[in-house]
């Protein structure tokens, strides 16, 4: 999405899409340690941890239309300060009980104020100069940070349970406040879409991400499963997907200065390949070095590809309206792929996960390619109309 008032990318508007981006999604991101923990803890089932996480996410991923709305109503500035707010005293009461219903609910509500930090991030990254570098930065400081949790909460939960973590995620939302001057000042306002219909480029990009996350979700969040299966501790899980998790802003990194290049649909087509061969290789292998590398790469080509499919989301979207939806779609999906998965696993086990989510990589890969064949014609289709009118 070009705009002709987008912001420069400051110091302080990159660190404030990062900060307040990591805090939302950050219990789907460390999801592996979390599983084990509520199983270990609570003696909740797979389908039942599947369903507290979907909720969760459902929350971040259903407040998207509100959230425009509130945006049309108030300053970014503003409704991130309240967001942040609610997110704080919603971890505080995850903290506090262990209650199924009422835990469900304070992280239903969680997701929901994490979920506007995500639409405004989304958006402000999506304005910015450079899309790619300001979502590769969106990513790499969800990655980075879920590492340390991925390496040390094995650690805190013999100590504090649960409820460790939820405080640790207020503390983190309220550390971030201070950085609130990085999102602009005035109402982002984002424009109306009556009369004028969205791309269908833009739609085949939506349907990327869908999908992608749904996959993505689902082998990541019960990953401790394989590994236990061949002989992994719980405490060498968390080692493993937090040194994962810390080595994959390599591929962050990489996305930030690859991102508009000529080889950008190679690379990402590619790494749906790669991402397809790691699933594979989690169900499959029996050594321990090929799991290590499997879960190692699956993290590198993730933190690669998603500012990618984010990009040409926002590059295909003219108006707007599609990116704000993103945050709904990204939720929908992470959200749908712990529960589908969760279920699989108490049906078949791991390996229909695996199956699953190569299928709908494949799909992802498909509406990828297809939209940018699809938003090139458009692109050419438009400079034609515009010099026949010229």
């Amino acid at each position: 999405m070009n705009s002709s008032t987008a912001p420069s990318d400051s110091h302080l508007s990159v660190a404030a899409i990062t900060l307040f981006g990591l805090v939302g999604p950050y219990t789907f991101l460390i999801s592996p340690v979390i599983a084990g923990q509520m199983a270990v803890q609570m003696d909740w089932s797979p389908g039942t941890i599947g369903l507290l996480m979907a909720g969760e996410l459902a929350g971040a991923s259903l407040i998207s239309i509100p959230a425009v709305r509130m945006l049309r109503a108030m300053t970014p500035r503003r409704l991130v300060a309240l967001a942040t707010l609610v997110f704080i005293l919603a971890n505080l009461l995850s903290a506090a009980t262990t209650t199924i219903s009422w835990f469900l609910a304070a992280r239903v509500v969680a997701g929901a104020a994490g979920g506007v930090l995500s639409v405004v991030c989304l958006l402000a990254a999506a304005r910015s100069e450079n899309p790619p570098r300001s979502f590769a930065f969106w990513t790499g400081g969800q990655t980075v940070t879920a590492a340390a949790g991925l390496l040390y909460l094995p650690d805190l939960f013999p100590k504090t349970g649960l409820g460790g973590l939820y405080g640790a995620l207020a503390l983190a939302a309220l550390v971030a406040l201070p950085f609130l001057n990085g999102f602009q000042a005035d109402k982002m306002l984002p424009p109306q879409a009556d009369g004028q219909p969205t791309r269908p480029a833009a739609r085949l990009n939506m349907l990327a991400i869908f999908c992608f996350y749904v996959a993505i979700g689902g082998g990541w969040a019960f990953l401790g499963i394989p590994g236990s299966e061949i002989g992994f501790s719980e405490a060498e899980i968390g080692i493993l997907t937090s040194g994962a998790m810390g080595v994959s802003v390599i591929g962050s990194f990489l996305a930030s200065y690859t991102g508009g290049s000529a080889w950008q649909g190679r690379w990402s087509i590619g790494s749906y390949v790669g991402l397809i061969g790691c699933l594979a290789a989690l169900a499959l292998t029996k050594d321990h070095l090929s799991f290590s590398a499997a879960t190692i790469l699956l993290q590198i080509l993730w933190a690669f590809l998603l500012p990618m499919l984010l990009a040409a989301l926002a590059d295909s979207d003219e108006h707007g309206a599609m990116v704000i939806l993103s945050n709904m779609i990204i939720g929908g999906g992470a959200a749908l792929g712990p529960l589908l998965a969760g279920y699989t696993i108490d049906w078949s086990g791991y390996g229909a996960v695996v199956v699953e989510g190569v299928a709908l990589f494949l799909v992802s890969a498909a509406a990828y390619g297809w939209a940018r064949w699809r938003s090139t014609g458009e692109t050419v289709q438009a400079s034609s109309h515009s010099l026949s009118h010229g």
